[in-house]
């Protein structure tokens, strides 16, 4: 079980250091500013924001996958308009966007294409876009993943777009079925039951299949694979610290997490029967008994 603590601006800054360390990091690094795609899978209730807001090392723009696929649609169309305007594809405009005028037309290029409500939207668009692939930023998806196919289309656009594959990272997670049922009654928008037990079986699915491809899960993405259990009061634990926060509210921090990387960005998955027999237990227990998950086979 990995432990670490959220503290307060007030906190120490040895306290803050602790915590660094104990983040799911990716690539080896906490906070990479560039160049990386975070898909958050898991099905509806499993507290995907819980974990994206307090255990991931990672800060992005949280991308809509259709947006993502409207941006892929029409890269042709902005490539051509902006070859027209400027004379170089997009991938090579780098060296003219120095130039602050030129960047006022490439936002409009592409605000106008994607028909963007104002200036920002239009600015992350054209850094994705033209930006070198070590300098794009950051985005995150929130997704059920509940299908394979999906990681393939995710991963195909944004491969597209000039994303390195070792960057392409995925969280799923996993929380008891049971547990996702009550805290999804206590959201906003509450979903179907069957259609919430839907979205968990399907991403069981898909991360029993993932586990199956073995070298060829590389053609999609090659990046850290990381399983976060979220099952409140025995995988998470929330504390109530003795300090505010900045807007006078009561602090909590994580002190206790539970998560595993079943892979590290650049290496390969480990073989099914190599994997840990009471990690492979606990997702069984948690998710719908749709794949035996205690004896995976190829």
């Amino acid at each position: 079980m990995k432990s670490f603590k959220f503290f307060s601006e007030e906190a120490i800054t040895e306290q803050a250091e602790m915590l660094m360390e104990k983040l799911i990091t990716f690539g080896g690094k906490a906070y990479p500013k560039f160049g990386n795609v975070l898909i958050m899978a898991g099905g509806a209730g499993s507290g995907k924001g819980f974990v994206q807001s307090n255990l991931i090392g990672l800060e992005g723009k949280s991308f809509d996958p259709d947006a993502l696929k409207k941006l892929a649609g029409k890269s042709p169309l902005i490539n051509k308009r902006a070859k027209d305007e400027f004379g170089v594809d997009l991938k090579d405009l780098g060296a003219k966007l120095k130039v602050p005028e030129n960047v006022t037309k490439l936002h409009a290029i592409i605000g106008d294409a994607l028909k963007l409500p104002n200036r920002k939207e239009s600015a992350f668009f054209a850094s994705v876009m033209s930006a070198a692939a070590d300098r794009k930023p950051n985005i995150i998806f929130d997704t059920t993943l509940k299908d394979a196919g999906k990681l393939q289309k995710l991963s195909s656009q944004v491969t597209e777009l000039g994303y390195d594959k070792k960057n392409i990272h995925i969280v799923w997670v996993v929380n008891d079925i049971e547990v996702a049922k009550k805290q999804n009654l206590e959201r906003p928008r509450v979903v179907d039951t069957e259609i919430l037990i839907n979205t968990h079986r399907g991403a069981s699915n898909t991360m029993g299949d993932i586990l199956r491809m073995g070298k060829s899960l590389s053609k999609y993405m090659d990046g850290d694979l990381v399983f976060a259990f979220n099952k409140v009061g025995v995988d998470t634990e929330l504390v109530k610290s003795k300090t505010r926060n900045k807007r006078g509210e009561q602090a909590f921090y994580v002190k206790d997490a539970n998560y595993v990387y079943i892979k590290r960005a650049g290496k390969s998955l480990p073989p099914l029967d190599t994997l840990n027999k009471q990690m492979l237990a606990k997702v069984k227990e948690y998710v719908p008994k749709n794949i035996d998950w205690e004896n995976l086979e190829l």
